[in-house]
């Protein structure tokens, strides 16, 4: 996503400028002059609307990357609580069931950063992740509790299997409950709208006015870019990391 930040912006800047030319050279700025009144109205409207929707958009966006944020939180927070569990099998002849709980929390956790990871951005599911969730799953049912202590964990290690599945399956509808496609329609459009309108107001100082388009599309297409990269958080540079993760697995 940083390496696009340049080129969109210089896409943006370049099509502003190569408006303002092409307008100005078919036209005098005295024949576009009388377009300033009226067209700065409609302008004014349309910058109002434009910053509404812009402003609902960025809001829904980051709501979108906390809550993707806060339920791989909550997931590798609950795997933690499973692998801390194990400790509590400590009586004699649970070692091998403790071995056994540790290393299916540790190979979920490795299937989800090495293979789950880098296909989940598009809403597909591995399905080695579901084998080791549904082993792990078995794994601490399948342990036989010998007291009190045991008995009482044991009901909440099957109530934390079964929230981690919910937050995997969180996980992996990021991407379709991402802005719908209308909803981009309209900020392209309305962006669009933004650097067209510029070209045809009229001024003696073509240059100034350049400059002043050039520093508006900048500053729109910072804001689509912003909107962009918290819509889709597993997705570019400043994506949700799994760190937490490769902190379970070993």
């Amino acid at each position: 996503m940083s390496t696009a930040i340049p080129f969109v912006m210089a896409l943006g800047v370049l099509l502003s400028i190569l408006g303002s030319w092409l307008v100005n050279s078919v036209f005098t700025p005295f024949e576009l002059e009388p377009n300033n009144f009226i067209g700065g109205a409609k302008f004014g409207f349309l910058g109002e609307v434009y910053a509404v929707t812009l402003g609902l958009a960025m809001i829904g966006a980051f709501d979108h990357f906390t809550t993707a944020q806060t339920n791989t939180q909550r997931e590798v927070a609950t795997l933690t609580s499973l692998s801390l569990a194990a400790d509590t099998y400590d009586r004699p002849g649970q070692d091998a069931d403790r071995a056994a709980m540790r290393r299916a929390v540790q190979q979920y956790a490795r299937a989800v950063v090495e293979r789950e990871w880098r296909v989940m951005s598009y809403g597909i599911a591995d399905p080695d992740v579901s084998t080791r969730l549904a082993d792990m799953n078995e794994t601490f049912m399948r342990v036989e509790p010998k007291s009190e202590a045991q008995k009482s964990l044991q009901q909440n290690t099957i109530e934390w299997v079964r929230q981690i599945n919910e937050y995997r399956a969180l996980r992996l509808t990021t991407v379709s409950r991402s802005l719908i496609a209308l909803v981009w329609s309209v900020l392209i459009s309305g962006t669009l709208m933004a650097i067209i309108f510029p070209w045809f107001f009229g001024t003696v100082n073509i240059v100034s006015q350049t400059v002043m388009s050039a520093l508006l599309t900048s500053f729109l297409m910072l804001h689509l870019l912003m909107v962009l990269q918290l819509s889709y958080p597993y997705i570019g540079d400043a994506s949700i990391s799994p760190t937490a993760f490769l902190n379970v697995m070993r």
